[in-house]
């Protein structure tokens, strides 16, 4: 459909052309593979086909046409096509609000009681969800790309979980990130590679280091640099094994300033070297 003032829309500063935007829309070839490095929470239609998705610190598992699943910030997703695929893919770079009704601690305190999943929790696509996913394909395709119109339709993607999927399966969905002080730990997994120190985290979010190290052991259930390096951990061995990346390359993206500090890293998680972990990869 036409869009009118088509040169005054692109050229607007709210246009969405970045280098993260917030919708995305992937057509994918049969065997088609790569990865994302997760900067925000992700919610992934799956429209056509069927695509495998390896998240780090999850299993492998096939996700196919009508599913919707949810992408947690700070992890590196794998992927491939196991047919020609499309998918959409929306950005949440504002907090994640449900309803005045249900919030995310809402969600974390039901999760409590039962077993967490093991792996990304699909829901199942409804009519609904279909003509809005659709809809919001077709106006991206019109070229209708304002940043505050698509944060307006995120926002009204996530009014509507909550009438048309229940308590039980919005928990699942969103385990991936479920706390008892969301903003928190949300900020922390978005950041934890930007401040890759605990004093520089602590400082980024206007506390003491004290003060961060105590309201992280409430949240999180361990030390920040524990965490923060077991989380680099997951992040180095996806690469090492799924990716074709020289080693150098990885080192250097994670802040390791020579082989031998890499080296000793990979001993100490792993207890062997990144070289010997890609020979023995599938």
């Amino acid at each position: 459909m036409k869009i009118h003032n088509r040169e005054e829309h692109e050229a607007c500063y709210c246009y969405d052309n970045g280098k993260n935007p917030l919708v995305k829309i992937l057509k994918l070839n049969h065997g088609e593979r790569s990865s994302i490095n997760l900067s925000a929470n992700e919610i992934v239609f799956i429209m056509e086909g069927r695509v495998v998705c390896a998240p780090c610190e999850h299993p492998e598992k096939e996700f196919c046409k009508g599913q919707l699943i949810f992408l947690p910030a700070g992890d590196q997703l794998y992927y491939r096509a196991s047919d020609m695929s499309v998918v959409l893919i929306l950005r949440l770079i504002d907090s994640i609000h449900l309803c005045s009704n249900l919030n995310i601690k809402n969600l974390h305190s039901r999760m409590k009681e039962r077993k967490k999943p093991d792996s990304l929790f699909p829901l199942e696509i409804n009519d609904r969800l279909r003509h809005f996913a659709q809809g919001l394909i077709d106006i991206w395709q019109d070229g209708l790309r304002c940043k505050f119109f698509l944060r307006a339709e995120i926002a009204k993607l996530l009014n509507m979980l909550p009438i048309y999927y229940s308590k039980d399966e919005l928990s699942r969905f969103f385990y991936p990130i479920l706390s008892p002080d969301t903003t928190f730990s949300e900020f922390v997994r978005m950041n934890y590679l930007k401040y890759p120190t605990v004093n520089e985290l602590s400082a980024a979010m206007n506390m003491t280091t004290q003060q961060f190290t105590r309201r992280f052991r409430t949240v999180f259930g361990q030390a920040p640099y524990v965490w923060m390096q077991e989380q680099k951990a997951h992040l180095v061995f996806g690469e090492i094994c799924r990716s074709n990346k020289p080693l150098k390359e990885i080192a250097a993206n994670y802040g390791f300033n020579d082989q031998a500090n890499f080296n000793r890293f990979c001993k100490t998680f792993f207890e062997t070297t990144p070289g010997r972990i890609r020979k023995s990869r599938p």
